[in-house]
């Protein structure tokens, strides 16, 4: 073989494997188109092609077309920005002109029947050749929006209901105070009948020391008078003082007049006390939660409800100092409240011990109610707080009292632990969040009225 022919078959061999390699890139090139068109065609997410300068679609897949409700055909060689509301129209141009990439941009867009579309939407830009593609994606979103808004409509009725709810058990809380207070009328109207009667009494007393006082007035302006009584009216006059002064004993009587005036006032004192303690335990606490002196709070209780307690036990009480809460003074002491008297309720007719105590205990503060009255079985302390529950008489109780104290509680962030045997009394502990150091304290009444002033 020639050296020619050598060479010639070495150039036919060398290019028949190129045209063989031309072949196969051609196959791989097809099916690679193939698939990345069956993938476009596949997406269930909207894709358009856009020519960046133009702003036209070259091209568009089937998700494209039926979430904008087009054929395919009708949105070729339309400007992207047609379907677009005004406030996007320039998001796609934007995005050729300055080569920018978004993703998930929440836009609208408008399909065939210019109803409004929500969509997420994504922009890439391609190089193809000379001039720059945008590859369009986005995703339908109206009904994840109509669902958002939905469910958003479906909390604002929910938070009205709660708000409606809350303020329910307020009013419930309130009216079930109010009653209370009902129950315990008859006993305030005696702890104020007492120092009214002596009051009552004392100015009688006062009223006769007047009349003498006022007599004896008279007399001695008469001996002063501008014109002297003629002969010995004067003296008859001073006499007339003297005989009274000694009839009414004089002395006893300014001694007494400090002593009666002053018992007076105390009484006084006593009764203006009791309206204010009644003012505040009985005012509506508002909607924010303040610093609340505990001790305070138990004080102001044992003075309001002392007509029933009294008689029925001894009340021993043992305040550690720095028991201030966060929360609603006025709630707080109904449940105090509601536990004190129900207490004085389960003692025995020979009479019986109350100890009420608070204790700081770390970021809580404890109160303990312990009485050491009839106790309860475990049927009945598994009842305690449910509603309507209660084992008084008819007209006794509503049956509300420790269960309002129980949601009190909790709505405070706090807890009840009840101990109790038959015949071993009972023990209630509170545990209340405690105010941070340094909070100011509300007011423990409420201000007096200027009557109320003077009478203090």
């Amino acid at each position: 073989m020639s050296f020619d022919q050598q060479n010639h078959d070495q150039e036919i061999y060398r290019l028949t494997r190129e045209n063989q390699r031309l072949h196969r890139l051609a196959q791989d090139l097809k099916e690679s188109e193939d698939f990345s068109r069956a993938v476009f065609e596949a997406a269930q997410t909207g894709m358009l092609i856009v020519v960046g300068d133009t702003d036209q679609i070259m091209d568009a897949n089937r998700a494209a077309a039926n979430i904008l409700g087009h054929d395919i055909e009708n949105l070729l060689g339309q400007a992207s920005g047609n379907f677009l509301c005004s406030g996007d129209s320039r998001l796609i141009g934007d995005s050729a002109s300055h080569h920018l990439k978004s993703s998930n941009v929440p836009c609208q867009m408008l399909n065939k029947s210019g109803q409004t579309i929500h969509v997420l939407l994504s922009t890439t830009t391609i190089k193809s050749g000379n001039q720059p593609l945008i590859l369009v994606s986005f995703m339908d979103i109206s009904a994840l929006r109509a669902a958002e808004e939905k469910l958003t409509a479906s909390n604002k009725q929910l938070t009205e209901t709660l708000g409606q709810l809350q303020d329910q058990k307020s009013r419930a809380a309130q009216s079930e105070k109010l009653a209370s207070i009902g129950q315990l009328a008859a006993g305030v109207a005696h702890e104020i009948n007492n120092p009214v009667g002596f009051v009552t009494s004392n100015l009688g007393t006062i009223g006769n020391y007047f009349g003498i006082m006022k007599a004896l007035l008279e007399i001695y302006a008469q001996t002063e008078a501008p014109v002297p009584a003629e002969g010995n009216a004067r003296e008859v006059l001073l006499q007339m003082a003297r005989e009274i002064q000694e009839e009414e004993d004089l002395d006893y009587i300014l001694d007494d007049l400090d002593e009666v005036l002053k018992e007076s006032l105390d009484g006084v004192h006593r009764i203006a006390e009791i309206v204010k303690n009644l003012k505040s335990f009985a005012r509506e606490d508002g909607p924010e939660k303040c610093a609340h002196n505990v001790n305070e709070g138990i004080e102001t209780v044992t003075k309001v409800i002392w007509n029933e307690l009294k008689y029925r036990c001894e009340v021993k009480l043992d305040l550690e100092p720095g028991a201030v809460i966060q929360g609603h003074g006025g709630q707080v002491n109904q449940v105090i409240m509601n536990m004190m008297i129900n207490a004085s309720h389960a003692m025995p007719e020979t009479g019986g011990i109350l100890n009420v105590q608070t204790r700081p205990a770390g970021a809580e503060v404890e109160i303990i109610i312990a009485d050491n009255g009839c106790g309860m079985d475990q049927v009945t302390l598994q009842k305690v707080f449910d509603p309507f529950f209660t084992t008084k008489d008819v007209g006794q109780g509503t049956g509300l009292g420790l269960s309002i104290s129980h949601g009190i509680v909790e709505d405070h962030g706090g807890r009840i632990e009840v101990e109790s045997a038959p015949g071993q009394g009972t023990t209630f502990r509170i545990f209340l969040p405690a105010a941070e150091a340094g909070t100011d304290l509300a007011p423990a009444s409420p201000a007096l009225s200027p009557e109320e002033e003077l009478i203090g």
